[in-house]
Order: structure tokens, then C-alpha cells, then sequence
């Protein structure tokens, strides 16, 4: 078992890279959405690389609902999920849940208009959701560690 300071320590470095990573990940996640809109039929490669998305979409609102961090050894995890970090992951998930849901009340009217089928609409509201859920996690926790 590793000693309280070290274990502070590691939740310090840990917490502070996580600020950083979340952005990371907002950007990559984001970067890569364009892949998943094509015109065509899906094709069999196509079901494997939606699935990917899917994955990789649970894994991010699972890190975010949970603060992550499964890896490490009990005691960092606590020191990691302190009260401003819950209060910081909760405000960013309900900025999730407001973009998420003001991108489908936007996408409504102009599903028509713009030839998106659902699951396309569901794919940029999940999208538009976790972004922005995981940028303004990042924004608090870099504010919360300076």
C-alpha cells in the first residue's frame, strides 16, 4: 500500500492530467466524427467502426460519471473523486445534458431539410453531448488545479 503522501501526490499528478486529457479526448473524439458520415449503404467494415464509436462513446460518459481512474489503487481513487472534482464532473454533465438536448431540439425541425437519418441526429446528439461534457470538465478541473 502506498504512503498517504505518495498517494496524494499520484491523485495531484493524476488529477492535473486529467484536466489536460480531457481536452484530448474532446478534440480526438470530435476530430475523428466526420469518418462516420457517408452517404453509401453500410457496408460490413462499417457495422465494426460503428460499434468502435459506440464503445468509445460509453467508455467516455463511464469515465465521466464515474471519475475513471479504475486502474489505480483505492486510496488515490478517493483522493482523486474529492468534493470539487464531484461537484466539477456534475456541473459538466449537466452541460452535457443541456447541449445534447438543445442539439436535438435544433436538429428536429432540420432533419428534413439537411437528408439526416436518425442515426445520424443520434450520433450528433451523443457527440455534441460528451464534447461538451468532457471540455467543460477539463475547463473546471484546470481551474480547479491552476
Amino acid at each position: 500500500m502506498a504512503s498517504p503522501s505518495t498517494s496524494t501526490e499520484t491523485a495531484d499528478r493524476l488529477g492535473r492530467k486529467r484536466a489536460r486529457v480531457s481536452f484530448v479526448l474532446a478534440v480526438l473524439f470530435l476530430g475523428q466524427q466526420a469518418a462516420y458520415f457517408d452517404d453509401g449503404p453500410l457496408r460490413p467494415a462499417e457495422h465494426l467502426r460503428i460499434g468502435a464509436w459506440v464503445v468509445m462513446a460509453a467508455v467516455l460518459l463511464i469515465m465521466l460519471v464515474t471519475g475513471g481512474a479504475w486502474l489505480r489503487g483505492r486510496e488515490v481513487r478517493a483522493l482523486l473523486n474529492d468534493e470539487s472534482t464531484r461537484a466539477n464532473r456534475a456541473e459538466a454533465l449537466s452541460a452535457g445534458f443541456v447541449a445534447g438536448t438543445g442539439s436535438a431540439i435544433v436538429l428536429y425541425p432540420l432533419v428534413g431539410m439537411l437528408g439526416l437519418g436518425p442515426l445520424e441526429v443520434l450520433h450528433i446528439v451523443v457527440s455534441v453531448a460528451l464534447a461538451t461534457a468532457l471540455v467543460r470538465f477539463g475547463m473546471l478541473e484546470r481551474r480547479a488545479f491552476g
